[in-house]
């Protein structure tokens, strides 16, 4: 690994579908005030597990008018269930309403939010690649003749424009292809959860993909969506990842290839990944029974978990492997002390060591 560590951000993640909207509106505004640098909110039509799952981009509007610094993001919106150039202009208004500080994830989709609405999701990286075409164009001024393969647009241009130049688009990559994708056309790159030795590893393909495109590595943003939990005892904050283990890991090529097996003890069959599931349906079912046969020392190395000072060295690892930016996804024993650790402790100690 390399023995570097630059300045670090930390984002929060919006607890949907846990909390109620005006809930999720104050812990926006909270986490501005607690120093974290970044928000994020979920893109989903339907999510597992189930609650209340408000629109992502509603929800960051309404947050940008909250807020006046913290940079506000999908993680992550994708090109099956918005028109290019209705994303476009969706999200350049909500640059114009937070300042410039909107950033616009983007994933190849879930079945979940797909399949039980009738929304077509075939061969999703060319898709985004077009949609990515499409609306930095629109976001340039440009007037737009296409005849793509997925959307025809004649003399199409938009009356709004970002606040910026463009709008950073964040790549939720996690196959060799798209993340040579992320470094060929994206602004940062924001993979779920994985080892700081996996981080390193999968980073290669990033910074390859920028090379082949004549890019310079260093415009990419290195983030990583990733869960978080503390406690005064380093097993209490573990045992809360036991419930996330299939949400942490996700998937069984990536358990393997992090050096772990599932524990045939625990009963798993095959299992779908997460944005094959389908709520309510057996392929739910299977999913939480792949999450039970999961070694929970698995969950552990895929998180950050532990007593604080535990948190503040996982990081440390983490920014060695090539993290720049933490997005949080904060499932500790008690949220709300999780929370404060971060905003008192770790954030402070970090921006101090490793300036801003």
């Amino acid at each position: 690994m390399s023995s570097d560590i630059g300045p670090l951000k930390f984002g929060n993640v919006l607890p949907i579908p846990a909390a109620p909207v005006e809930t999720l509106l104050k812990i926006a505004v909270r986490s501005e005030e607690a120093g974290f640098d970044s928000v994020w909110a979920s893109d989903h039509l339907l999510m597992v597990p189930g609650g209340l799952v408000p629109n992502a981009l509603a929800i960051l509007s309404a947050s940008a008018a909250l807020t006046k610094r913290i940079l506000l993001g999908t993680a992550v919106s994708d090109a099956h269930r918005y028109h290019p150039a209705v994303l476009a202009q969706l999200v350049a208004t909500i640059d114009h309403v937070s300042g410039g500080r909107f950033i616009l994830g983007l994933g190849a989709g879930e079945a979940m939010n797909l399949d039980p609405f009738g929304i077509a999701h075939d061969r999703p990286v060319s898709r985004t690649v077009e949609a990515i075409r499409i609306m930095r164009s629109l976001w340039a001024g440009d007037v737009l003749e296409l005849e793509g393969p997925f959307w025809r647009l004649s003399k199409a241009f938009l009356q709004i424009r970002p606040v910026r130049r463009s709008i950073p688009i964040y790549l939720g990559a996690n196959s060799p292809r798209t993340r040579r994708l992320a470094g060929a056309l994206a602004d940062g790159w924001l993979p779920t959860s994985r080892t700081p030795e996996l981080y390193e590893k999968h980073l290669r393909d990033v910074l390859e993909g920028a090379r082949e495109a004549g890019r310079n590595p260093d415009e990419i943003e290195r983030a990583i969506f990733i869960y978080t939990a503390i406690a005064d005892e380093a097993g209490e904050a573990h045992k809360a990842l036991e419930r996330f283990k299939p949400l942490i890991v996700h998937s069984v090529e990536l358990l393997r290839e992090a050096g772990f097996e599932l524990e045939p003890s625990r009963g798993a069959g095959p299992s779908p990944a997460y944005h094959e599931i389908l709520p309510g349906e057996e392929s739910e079912e299977a999913f939480w029974a792949f999450g039970r046969s999961i070694p929970l020392e698995a969950a552990v190395e895929f998180s950050i978990a532990g007593t604080p000072d535990d948190c503040i060295r996982r990081i440390e690892e983490f920014a060695r492997a090539g993290v720049q930016h933490f997005v949080l996804v904060n499932v500790g024993p008690d949220a709300k002390r999780t929370f404060e650790v971060y905003a008192r402790y770790i954030i402070p100690y970090f921006k101090e060591a490793y300036g801003r």
